[in-house]
């Protein structure tokens, strides 16, 4: 049987909360794991941790296990596709939309809102390189799905899609070497 971690993160895709999840994989990688049982739902957050930490995910050198337990939302689907096994509980729900930005009470010229336009833009065909990239879903559905307003996809839809090999709800084992990560 695998030396497995499972690691809870029910947290925004925050700098705090990024770093812990950073730290706990670490910690898998230098103590040996062979798989790490990631237990997700999140409603997504700033998109450079959330596309750091799928690069840092997909790279890992053991199984990575992606289970929604809830909702994974925006910038944390990228994170979600990152795994190298991805599965949806029953009652999961994934979310794509387009980027936003949160701006503080200013004044802004043309040139700068241009180039917070072509910002988002590009975070957006970032947030969709990767996810493509990870699951192997064709570009343009991907894009499709991050349409303004967004979708939301149910478990049965994201398997249909491909998003998702299976739908089951998750069984943590007893005596589980576990972790868990929150905004608390």
């Amino acid at each position: 049987m695998a030396k497995t971690k499972y690691i809870v993160f029910t947290a925004d895709v925050q700098t705090i909360q990024s770093a812990k999840l950073r730290q706990a994989i670490t910690d898998c990688i230098n103590q040996k794991y062979e798989e790490i049982y990631f237990l997700i739902s999140s409603g997504g957050g700033n998109v450079f941790e959330g596309l750091s930490l799928a690069a840092y995910i997909n790279a890992l050198p053991m199984k990575t296990i992606m289970h929604n337990i809830g909702q994974v939302d925006s910038v944390a689907t990228a994170i979600f596709a990152s795994g190298k096994e991805r599965i949806g509980s029953k009652n999961a729900s994934f979310m794509f939309h387009g980027v936003s930005m949160n701006l503080e009470k200013s004044t802004l010229i043309q040139s700068q809102l241009k180039e917070l336009h072509d910002s988002s833009k590009k975070l957006k065909e970032d947030i969709a390189k990767g996810v493509s990239t990870y699951t192997g879903i064709e570009l343009s559905i991907v894009e499709a799905l991050m349409i303004d307003g967004g979708i939301t996809l149910t478990a049965e839809e994201a398997k249909t899609k491909g998003f998702i090999s299976n739908i089951a709800e998750p069984a943590i084992p007893a005596n589980a070497d576990i972790i868990s990560i929150s905004n608390g």
